[in-house]
């Protein structure tokens, strides 16, 4: 996420040769942990599983505890929720793969119903890993299932009551704020530190629960922002990693409240570029860049109030210049949905609002399945207050009028009154290492562009990246090609030169 199993450890086991292959390997696991320092913050704490194993594999559940705050002797405990997805190997080797979710404040096992489901995916998924090696999933400090909680369900209550007109920014401000407030004075009553969920802790529990589970090496398996983190693992512990692959590459030396105009400048860039070079897209859709512009500043000047959503998440949606923008942006982030991206704006240019309309974020903060705490902690610290507001405003011009995107953020009215961290300048230095580093990029990708993963690659010398032309946002979760490599790059250290020759291709777009 060398992780093997005990006796004494909940091991989920439908067949007989996992069982042996588990109980032979105690001893290995065992002295790891009895040859931790006697003073060491952390603990494995065996529990039973919260999903199903399939027949014919195995896992180990658990609890690590890791201090709330690594400058105080006494400090408290946090517990993290472990899952060890076993290897099918009879010896599997000592240096599992290590997972960091992205987010910040999501979960890799999902949340309620939703987590036997993703689970599946998981098995399925790790089995190339699983060859040889055990994979490590957790949930982060205040995700999930961690103790304590930092989800905010009072901005989910927000959500719920939303009227069947839209708000004004005036009364969303104030029901938000409302609710934030709420919030952290819940979360102080219960005595908890929202500084103390940064970056740098992330990757100090991540390194903790390997030391835990005995494995002194790992491989890291990181998606969007969970790179971060695995980018200060190298930074700060970089010995400890074998191999790394970074999935959509957001590295610390990038402020993405400043870059929010040209990202969204970009992501639509490459579209119209693709699209003009397409014989068949650029007949179908003519001239669709201008009657893009000309629609957005249209609705910025006259919104459309429209119902989305099914009758259980219908909502009145505002569509103006910048919501039409973002309803793009959010398409674009799927790469199964980026073939059908000139349709959707040629119909919205065209007054057929309803599919793209679909894609609309709201401008609510409250989001299930999101640790609303943890994650406000993590961007108010590291983005959203180290943010320069001229570059900012400067950006927003520059990429007129892609800077419509970013005029109502949530994230500014959030950090006025959360009680986050501070970052040390140090933290947003590039990071060096001589590790080999695997990294993915998707060319659509509006979150996390290609640029991010060639300026991550600048200052590590054993790096390789991958760039997949008609791929968006978490490239291994649609790219076959791309897992595979990322299974070869652990096994190996390093990929062929003719890796994934259909990388390059740029997507097929739909036609009218």
């Amino acid at each position: 996420m060398s992780i093997l199993s005990s006796p004494a450890w909940p091991i989920a086991v439908r067949s007989a040769r996992k069982l042996r292959a588990a109980l032979a390997a105690a001893a290995v696991v065992m002295g790891a942990l009895l040859a931790l320092p006697a003073a060491a913050e952390t603990r494995f704490t065996p529990g039973p599983c919260w999903f199903t194993v399939p027949d014919g594999e195995a896992a180990l559940c658990g609890t690590v505890a890791v201090p709330e705050r690594r400058d105080r002797a006494n400090s408290r405990s946090l517990r993290l929720p472990v899952a060890v997805l076993l290897s099918t190997a009879r010896q599997p080797d000592p240096d599992p793969v290590l997972f960091l979710e992205g987010g910040p404040g999501a979960s890799p096992f999902g949340t309620g119903e939703a987590t036997e489901e993703r689970m599946e995916v998981w098995w399925e998924l790790s089995a190339p890993f699983r060859r040889t090696r055990n994979l490590i999933l957790f949930d982060p400090r205040g995700v999930g299932r961690a103790e304590p909680d930092t989800d905010c369900p009072e901005l989910d209550a927000v959500d719920a009551t939303r009227a069947t007109r839209p708000q004004t920014r005036e009364q969303r401000s104030a029901a938000e704020r409302s609710a934030i407030s709420a919030c952290i004075a819940r979360l102080e009553a219960a005595g908890l530190d929202t500084t103390q969920f940064s970056t740098p802790v992330a990757a100090e529990d991540a390194l903790d629960i390997a030391t835990a589970l005995g494995a002194q090496r790992v491989n890291l398996f990181a998606v969007s922002y969970g790179t971060r983190v695995g980018l200060e693992i190298l930074r700060r512990q970089g010995g400890r990693v074998r191999t790394a692959v970074f999935d959509s590459i957001y590295p610390p030396d990038v402020n993405a409240q400043e870059e929010t105009a040209g990202l969204a400048q970009r992501a639509y860039r490459r579209l119209f570029d693709d699209c003009a070079a397409n014989r068949t897209c650029r007949s179908a859709f003519p001239d669709l860049e201008k009657r893009f512009v000309s629609l957005v500043e249209r609705l910025d000047r006259n919104p459309v109030d429209i119902v989305v959503g099914d009758h259980e998440t219908r909502r009145v949606l505002r569509l103006t210049g910048g919501a039409v923008i973002a309803a793009g942006l959010e398409a674009m982030a799927v790469s199964e949905a980026v073939p059908a991206l000139p349709i959707m704006l040629d119909r919205a240019i065209r007054g057929q609002y309803a599919t793209l309309a679909e894609w609309a974020p709201t401008n609510w903060l409250g989001d299930p399945e999101v640790a609303d705490g943890l994650a406000f902690s993590v961007e108010c610290r590291e983005s959203v207050n180290t943010a320069d507001p001229q570059k900012r405003a400067d950006n927003a011009r520059r990429y007129a009028p892609y800077g419509l995107v970013a005029a109502d953020d949530p994230g500014r009215r959030v950090c006025r009154l959360w009680p986050a961290g501070h970052q040390e300048p140090a933290e947003r230095l590039p990071v060096a290492s001589p590790v080999p580093v695997l990294l993915l990029s998707g060319a659509y990708d509006p979150v996390t562009p290609p640029d991010w993963g060639d300026r991550a690659a600048a200052t590590l010398p054993k790096s390789r990246h991958l760039v997949f032309r008609a791929a968006s946002h978490i490239v291994t979760s649609s790219e076959d090609c791309a897992m595979a490599a990322a299974v070869t790059f652990v096994e190996q250290e390093s990929v062929p030169a003719t890796v994934c020759p259909g990388a390059g291709k740029p997507p097929v777009f739909e036609g009218p």
